[in-house]
């Protein structure tokens, strides 16, 4: 499925040292996909965790490696620079939003995490960043 035009939404790397994360995880709650990204600060270890609400759907692969879901030519400058991207006419977060009909707006995320050559794809209704906390 088509991915079309992508727009930043945020930059790690406004928080991130310039040769990116230590570490990443992932993990479920509920319905919330919790991104836990682990770098080095200046006073040691820091923790921010990317949030993703009402997620109905993600995908996770290696980075660089091929995908399911097509990214159009020219779009993966924004995923090299390793910056937070929404597909406002993703074919597939159309297809989730039809499912819900009127009730749900889906949308569809996608990052690198490039020091952890990681790629996760989101479908889901918000994104929020946590503030930086020490591990």
């Amino acid at each position: 499925m088509k991915t079309g035009h992508g727009i930043e939404i945020f930059d790690p790397y406004e928080w991130l040292p310039e040769y990116g994360e230590t570490s990443v995880r992932v993990r479920t709650e509920g319905t919330s996909l919790v991104v836990t990204v682990t770098y080095d600060g200046e006073t040691g270890e820091l923790e921010r965790e990317i949030t993703f609400a009402a997620v109905c759907s993600y995908y996770s692969q290696i980075f660089p490696g091929p995908s399911m879901l097509a990214v159009e030519e020219g779009e993966a400058g924004l995923l090299l620079r390793g910056v937070l991207v929404e597909y406002p006419d993703s074919e597939a977060a159309l297809l989730w939003t039809q499912h819900f009909g009127v009730d749900r707006m889906v949308r569809h995320y996608g990052i690198v995490f490039l020091a952890e050559n990681f790629m996760l794809n989101v479908f889901s209704g918000d994104v929020s960043v946590s503030e930086s906390v020490h591990r």
